[in-house]
């Protein structure tokens, strides 16, 4: 008896927490954050304003939500969303940080 091994694709996405942007900091005098996912896969990115430490949203290609993603500040777990039905569910393994001025 062969067994089966159950392989599902985990999507692509990398994150960046991008902080900085000397315009923005002159007219406010605070550091803005961003989270910023990419997909090479998708040929997507979506750049969120980080408004809190702990933050969750939602990710949508062409009008359609498609990724549901929790932000606790260490970590970002993600689930993908297949016509409102969550089909699978990971842990970004690397984040990169990015400071600009």
């Amino acid at each position: 008896m062969q067994l089966m091994e159950s392989k599902t694709t985990i999507p692509d996405i990398k994150l960046t927490i991008q902080s900085g942007g000397s315009l923005v900091f002159e007219k406010t005098g605070i550091l803005p954050e961003f989270l910023i996912f990419h997909s090479k896969q998708l040929q997507r990115t979506w750049r969120l304003k980080l408004k809190e430490d702990k933050q969750n949203g939602v990710l949508k290609v062409n009008g359609q939500i498609t990724f549901h993603y929790f932000f606790d500040g260490l970590g970002c777990k993600m689930q993908s969303v297949t016509e409102g039905v969550v089909t699978g569910e990971w842990e970004i393994e690397e984040i990169m940080m990015e400071l600009r001025d």
